[in-house]
């Protein structure tokens, strides 16, 4: 079968970015995956190798990317449209009913449906043939917009094990790490992050913020008035963050909302357990409280710095790292690509 995968644009630093080219590179001959993102992306380093799989244009306004959307999936006559948006789903919509085209319509959300501005705009989602949910929340997301439970298929993000271990600090400091985007009170909230370790203030930790943003000088000035700036490393953006990593206790997540975080995914695959906030949709379907990292409400920063003094005290032990790693073997490419190539060959047979 082919299959179009539409994005109308990516920044080529995300998680989604990673899964996208995990699919790509790894798909057996049975399919043909080809990706069209007609605002192209702002970094295309990650598409190396795949040049001959992926359209990038540079559409600039929405119209050009609807319109552009229908174009070449009228032109290119796939069997499969599979969307991660929601304004592609009605252009694809549109390519089938008014230009007559034969193929699946498959959405694939990766964001909390709650984040969407205007509820009646859910109702694209039944357009749609199929559903691929990339977490329970959005799962459960899409029955309460009206998706029939049974066109939908929970198949979550494929991550890779890693050969290497982090291991656990040796001493009395601990380690812990943020990987993401610097937002203060926006997704990523790390604004809440850094009034949970001010709590904790009075132990011996350090935590390295790996990331860009546009608010790193703001939560500088918030770890400073806090009394924590100097137990705070800002390393910036890297490309390959897990190899400035030697040791890590933790590795934090304080989001307001996501789709499936990738991060805690990748933090597992290389045996680091995971602090999260309890968000709608993703942690939940990661972590193993108690046993593979922690889970708290998003806002109760006193609960939180209680789990943290429980594991700072040892009175909460994680599982070793090759245990954690293990936890997750559902999430690891094969699994994931046979959950794909299920849905696929499930609507080739209803053909």
């Amino acid at each position: 079968m082919n299959v179009l995968m539409v994005f109308p644009f990516v920044t080529g630093k995300g998680g989604m970015e990673t899964v996208i080219a995990h699919i790509l590179k790894n798909v057996d001959s049975t399919n043909n995956f080809h990706l069209l993102l007609p605002g192209g992306s702002e970094d295309e380093n990650w598409l190396d190798g795949l040049s001959n799989k992926v359209t990038c244009h540079h559409k600039k306004s929405m119209f050009a990317i609807f319109y552009d959307t229908v174009y070449f999936i009228v032109k290119n006559r796939p069997d499969v449209v599979i969307s991660m948006s929601k304004i592609q789903i009605i252009a694809a919509w549109i390519a089938k009913k008014v230009f007559r085209r034969q193929f699946y319509l498959i959405s694939w959300n990766h964001f909390s449906l709650g984040e969407t501005r205007f509820s009646y705009l859910l109702r694209v989602f039944r357009l749609c043939d199929y559903h691929l949910a990339i977490s329970s929340g959005i799962q459960r997301q899409l029955v309460q917009a009206g998706v029939p439970k049974q066109k939908i298929s929970l198949i979550f993000n494929p991550v890779e094990a890693s050969a290497q271990l982090i291991p656990r600090s040796k001493g009395i400091r601990k380690e812990f790490v943020y990987i993401g985007r610097i937002q203060s009170h926006g997704q990523k909230n790390l604004s809440e992050l850094m009034n949970i370790l001010e709590g904790i203030k009075h132990y011996d930790w350090h935590l390295r913020v790996i990331g860009a943003g546009p608010d790193t000088d703001e939560l500088k000035s918030q770890s400073a008035l806090l009394k924590i700036d100097e137990r705070i490393t800002w390393m910036g953006w890297q490309s390959n963050p897990w190899k400035c990593i030697e040791r890590a206790d933790l590795l934090f997540l304080t989001s307001k909302f996501e789709g499936f975080p990738m991060i805690l995914a990748e933090a597992m695959a290389h045996g680091v357990p995971c602090f999260s906030s309890n968000c709608p949709t993703g942690p939940e379907d990661i972590i193993n409280d108690g046993n593979n990292g922690s889970l708290y409400d998003l806002g109760n920063i006193d609960q939180a710095k209680n789990i943290l003094i429980s594991n700072l005290e040892g009175r909460l032990c994680y599982a070793e790292p090759v245990e954690i790693q293990r936890s997750i073997s559902n999430l690891y490419s094969e699994n994931y690509l046979q959950k794909l190539d299920h849905v696929l060959c499930m609507l080739g047979k209803d053909d």
